[in-house]
């Protein structure tokens, strides 16, 4: 098991010693998405906007705001923060989430996690609360089932910033066995579901946790090995990998520990000078999965922000009555704010002409449904 699994110093199987794996470096290659982005940003016209809730101060999670803030600045992509404090009752986070689903300007929300102990058994529930369309961690029930069928919505960060690692190296996927230590909704599953896809990867994947017998076993049978589960240098002894020298280790661990000189350093679930002569492809920590996370969670919001723009208006126009339930009449200067709010292409002229044309009732006023079928040739369905 991964709890009983240890280090052993002295291997009785024969080692092909590398000269040194070669390094899969996400810092470059998140570079270069992110020039991609900030390219599509500017040929589509986007105004991508990542909105992220957050509760508490955790240590480790402001600097991980603070990273995908920068990165978002540095490509054009806006950035905002709801920062409840650590009281937050489940109520008033739902509140937030609501308005930030509501909102218009966002087009990616997510929590981040994780949560103070207070709300922590209510995780699940928060991560439902966010509405699907902006959904771009891929957490809602909805998008990842989608996944699972093999039509994403939106993929995971982390994840998808694996596979676009493998990608970008040239690294073999199909039919190759891929082991992935690890079986957590972030990583784990979602990450097998995607290189298992047999119109995609198409590997032959296994999954391995803490309850599994012989790890170490089924780890030195993997073409391709992932480690997501949580345990500094887990993987520390050449034991683990096949005797070829060709594995390719991907450490999605990240522990900050200190070293013998009291600095704070941060380490993976791999010893990777350890294992670095005994593999062909080994990502670092850091500069390996975590630069690829945060460039793979903005590509998706930069997904949202150009579905939102090329959606028909008359969807938008859809998804927005039914939330707000627009089913009372409604005063002429309420349809000129709501217009300009959910159209902004919709120029004062053609406001004007809607207010006179369209059939109002005796006092002025008029429903939403009239007002539809005037601008887009269709009345919005009822809640």
């Amino acid at each position: 098991s991964i709890s009983g699994a240890r280090c052993a110093k002295n291997s009785r199987r024969p080692w092909a010693m590398a000269v040194g794996a070669s390094v899969l470096d996400g810092k470059a290659v998140s570079s270069a998405v992110l020039d991609e982005l900030r390219v599509r940003i500017q040929a589509e016209s986007l105004r991508p906007h990542l909105h992220v809730i957050s509760v508490g101060d955790d240590p480790a999670s402001v600097v991980y705001v603070r990273q995908k803030r920068l990165a978002a600045e540095k490509i054009g992509v806006e950035f905002s923060q709801c920062c409840l404090p650590l009281e937050t009752t489940l109520g008033e986070l739902r509140a937030a989430i609501q308005k930030g689903n509501l909102s218009t300007s966002f087009h990616g929300i997510i929590i981040q996690l994780p949560l103070p102990a207070g709300l922590r058994q209510h995780e699940r529930e928060v991560l439902e609360m966010v509405e699907p369309a902006k959904d771009v961690d891929c957490f809602h029930p909805t998008n990842f089932g989608r996944l699972a069928l093999g039509e994403p919505s939106f993929l995971p960060a982390t994840p998808a910033g694996v596979v676009r690692l493998l990608q970008h190296y040239g690294v073999e996927t199909k039919g190759k066995r891929c082991v992935i230590v690890g079986k957590s909704n972030i990583v784990g599953k979602p990450l097998g579901l995607m290189l298992a896809r047999e119109n995609g990867p198409a590997a032959t994947v296994t999954f391995c946790d803490q309850h599994t017998e012989n790890l170490f076993e089924i780890t030195r049978q993997a073409d391709i090995l992932v480690v997501a589960a949580g345990r500094r240098h887990l993987l520390c002894d050449p034991a683990a990998l096949r005797p070829d020298g060709q594995a390719v280790v991907i450490d999605v661990g990240i522990h900050r520990v200190q070293n013998a000189e009291g600095k704070s350093i941060v380490q993976g679930d791999v010893d990777s000078e350890a294992l670095r002569p005994h593999c062909r492809f080994l990502t670092p920590v850091p500069g390996g999965v975590g630069p690829m996370t945060v460039a793979c969670l903005l590509e998706q919001v930069v997904e949202a922000a150009s579905r939102l723009t090329s959606v028909s208006v008359l969807e938008a126009v859809k998804q927005v009555a039914v939330k707000s339930k627009l089913r009372q009449p409604l005063r002429p200067e309420e349809v000129r704010r709501i217009m300009q709010r959910i159209c902004p292409d919709f120029g004062e002229a053609e406001l004007d002409a809607l207010l006179a044309e369209i059939h109002a009732n005796e006092d002025g006023s008029m429903f939403w449904d009239d007002v539809a079928t005037w601008a887009w040739g269709a009345p919005v369905p009822a809640p």
